[in-house]
Formats: structure tokens, sequence, C-alpha cells
């Protein structure tokens, strides 16, 4: 299993910022409008359902429209509904998305978020602090 998944570059109006702007409404305009597009763009890409059993470890790659600084956290809040499109299109709730690997990438025109499923497979409770 690896799959590769293009999804457009989030709308400013999904930044958890834009609430506490006081535009509510926007934001959950922008949310759902996003989510929609990624749904349909699964589509396009003839996305199938994954077949896995446990947590599935994925990478995120933010292509950037243009140079300059963005943060990883307020990308993935930013991603989210469009994560939610993906979770539903491969039938892996994004719950069990372990390991998660955030990276940057190359600046591209219009910006694009990719979503990669890898063989990799993930063990539940890896990674638990154990208990002095």
């Amino acid at each position: 299993m690896s799959k590769r998944i293009r999804l457009p570059w989030p709308p400013k109006k999904t930044s958890a910022n834009a609430s506490r702007q006081g535009d509510w409404l926007g934001k959950s305009k922008a949310a759902k409008s996003y989510k929609h597009m990624c749904a349909a763009l699964c589509k396009q890409q003839k996305v199938q359902r994954i077949e896995a059993e446990g947590n599935v470890a994925v990478t995120v790659i933010y292509c950037p429209p243009r140079n300059g600084r963005i943060d990883w956290d307020n990308m993935a809040g930013r991603c989210k509904q469009g994560f939610d499109a993906v979770a539903e299109a491969v039938g892996v709730d994004d719950g069990r998305w372990w390991p998660v690997t955030s990276k940057r990438g190359e600046k591209v025109q219009g910006g694009a978020v990719y979503v990669e499923f890898t063989n990799e497979t993930a063990r539940n409770g890896v990674g638990a602090p154990e208990q002095a």
C-alpha cells in the first residue's frame, strides 16, 4: 500500500485565528467548502479504500504557494477538513493515522498539501513512556 493524494492549499479562513477575529460563520463556510473540494478531488484522483488493521503511517507534505513562514501545527489545523475528506475516501479514520510525519515541500503555484500513506504500519502503543 502506497498512496499519494494531492489536496489544495487550505483557505486562510480555515485558520483558528479566523474565529478569534469574530468571523465564526466565515470560518465554518470555508471549512465546509474545503472539505467538499477535497472530497471531490479524492474522487477525481480515484482514491480507493485502504485495507489496514490498526494504525497506518502517514506523511503530510505542505508545499506553500509562496516562500515565507509556515508552522506545522497551524497548517494541520487549517487542513483538518481536508484530512477528514481523505479519511472518508480511504476508509481509515484519521484517529488511526500514526505515526504522522509533517514535512515542508517546495513552493508550488497555488500551493498543495500531499497526504501519503506508506507500507509501514505502526504498532499500537509504540513509544509510550514507561512509568518511573
